[in-house]
Formats: structure tokens, C-alpha cells, sequence
């Protein structure tokens, strides 16, 4: 690993820069990144449709555009738009491994991407699986259904679980990295490691207010983006099948993958902002120099330098 010869620039940068970044990011490791990401957003996207793919079907066996099947639509919508933005964080973790590794190496394996999410696979399922929200979302939307007509109650609990989360998300946005690239346990133990929840105390509180910033920023992007790209594939497939309505096929796939594109671009964004954040509070870009002229001097210490540095 080479800690001076990084794929990113190590410098600050603005919130429009890192998006900007971002972008790049995605064009540069576009197959891998596709790869990474689909292997974790994949199962959560077979879950999402057998839990609310129902909505659309029904609506669209109606046979007629009236407000109950519109409500029904904008429910729809609503909760895939919701489960997503839950499952996004824990769908991500083979593109954060990844990333994080292809910053430094020139061909991280997937051999490695897969041993490092195995090691790590309980820290998530805890904090990004239950504590912030899918596991949760998708137990209440069970409970929901099985009351028969609870569509109303589904939406009101999933707004207060969106707002639970998306509070600490504001705040705590870093979980994802913090548990991946850092390895920070959950509880201490006799190694005397910085646990997760004294990391992310001291890596998020002085950066509170760019936090809440690009959280903010993030999500008017991605309700931006994900309407253009919705509207570009309804065009493709007004272009070459001459449909242009919001028919079954636009509901059940196109809804769903336009938001899963964004929910990609946003963990490279979130991962952008997690270097930009050390760069800015701990001096990273000379720390990593320091770090690379002490491998070829004294060998390849890579349990003090490529990752304790992110656990002090």
C-alpha cells in the first residue's frame, strides 16, 4: 500500500467540489463500483419489492386513475424512497471497502473487499442494520400489513423512523467508514482500542455544522437526480418501446433504480467527505507522507500507520 501515492488528491475541498469528485469517482472505478455496490444493494431490492411491490400492482389491476390508486402510487413511492435511504449506509459496504482500498492500491482484490466485510459484518448489521432503521422499517412494515387496511399507519411510522434517522445521519454520518476502514469495536476490550462511540465522538463534534450541511446538500441532490434519471429512463423506453405513461414497468423498476443509483452516489460522496473531514482535523495529507517515507525506511507497518492512524 502506498500512502503517499493516492487516486484522490489529498487537499481540502468544498461541498460542490467533493460532488463534483464524486462524479469522477464513479467514471474512474465505474465496473467495480457497480459490482460492489449491486452485491449489497441487490438483496435489499428483492426485499423492498416483495414488501411494497404489491402497492403499484394493485393500483395498476384497478384499471382506473383515481385518487385512491394515486394515493396508492404516491404511497408507493414514498416508502421505496424511505427503505431506501435506510438500507443505503449497509448496501454500501462492499463499495466503501472498496473505495477505500482503490485510494491506495492500484487493484484492491475481491477477496480482500469480501474478508474485511466478513470481520466487520456484525459492527453493521448492529449499527447500520437495526440502530439506524432498516431492520426496524422493514419489521414495522410487516406488522403494518398484517392488520389488513394500515396503509395510513405504515406512513406515519416510517416518517417518525426517517426522522429518528435522519437526525443522527445529519450528525453522525461517518458510521459506515468509521466501522469499515477503521475497525473501531464496538466495546473496549483489553487492547485498550478507541471504541466506535468515543471515535465518532471526537471525529464528528468539531465538524457538526458541515455535517448537517452536506447531509442537507446530499438530499436535495438526490431528490434532484433521482427525478432526472426517472424521467430519462421513462424517455428510453418512450423512444424505443413507444410507451411513455407511468405504467407497471416504470413503477417496479425504473422507481427503484433510479433511487438506488443516487443512494450509490451517495456513499461515494459520504466516503469524499469522511477524507475531507480527517484531511481538515487531523492533518491527514501529512500524516499520510510521514506515514509512507516510514514504510521504506523501517518496512511495512501497516497495523500503525495505514489504520491505527484512524483509531487516534
Amino acid at each position: 500500500m502506498q500512502l503517499d501515492r493516492t487516486h484522490v488528491v489529498v487537499r481540502p475541498r468544498s461541498c460542490s467540489e467533493l460532488c463534483d469528485l464524486a462524479l469522477l469517482l464513479m467514471r474512474q472505478y465505474f465496473f467495480p463500483l457497480c459490482v460492489a455496490f449491486a452485491a449489497g444493494a441487490l438483496p435489499f431490492a428483492i426485499l423492498n419489492a416483495a414488501l411494497i411491490g404489491w402497492l403499484p400492482i394493485e393500483s395498476e389491476f384497478e384499471g382506473i386513475a383515481d385518487e385512491e390508486t394515486f394515493a396508492w402510487r404516491l404511497e408507493y413511492v414514498f416508502l421505496m424512497a424511505s427503505l431506501i435511504f435506510l438500507e443505503a449506509p449497509l448496501a454500501g459496504v462492499f463499495a466503501t471497502l472498496f473505495i477505500g482500498q482503490a485510494v491506495f492500491e492500484q487493484r484492491p482484490t475481491w477477496r480482500d473487499v469480501a474478508r474485511e466485510a466478513a470481520a466487520s459484518w456484525h459492527r453493521c448489521v448492529w449499527k447500520l442494520g437495526i440502530l439506524r432503521g432498516p431492520l426496524p422499517a422493514v419489521l414495522m412494515l410487516m406488522w403494518a400489513w398484517s392488520l389488513g387496511d394500515a396503509d395510513g399507519l405504515a406512513v406515519f411510522f416510517m416518517m417518525l423512523i426517517l426522522m429518528f434517522v435522519g437526525c443522527i445521519r445529519a450528525f453522525r454520518p461517518h458510521a459506515p467508514e468509521i466501522l469499515l476502514l477503521e475497525r473501531c469495536p464496538l466495546r473496549g476490550g483489553k487492547s485498550g482500542r478507541m471504541t466506535y462511540a468515543q471515535r465518532s465522538h471526537l471525529f464528528h463534534a468539531p465538524v457538526t455544522g458541515d455535517s448537517v450541511n452536506r447531509f442537507v446538500t446530499m438530499m436535495l441532490l438526490a431528490m434532484m437526480l433521482t427525478t432526472s434519471l426517472f424521467f430519462a429512463l421513462i424517455f428510453l423506453q418512450g423512444v424505443f418501446a413507444q410507451r411513455w405513461s407511468f405504467n407497471l414497468v416504470a413503477q417496479l423498476v425504473y422507481v427503484p433504480a433510479a433511487m438506488w443509483i443516487v443512494a450509490g452516489y451517495s456513499v461515494l460522496f459520504r466516503f469524499l467527505c469522511y477524507l475531507d473531514n480527517r484531511i481538515r482535523l487531523e492533518g491527514w495529507d501529512v500524516g499520510l507522507a510521514i506515514g509512507a517515507e516510514a514504510i521504506r525506511q523501517f518496512g511495512s507497518p501497516e497495523k500503525e500507520l495505514a489504520t491505527s492512524g484512524a483509531s487516534q
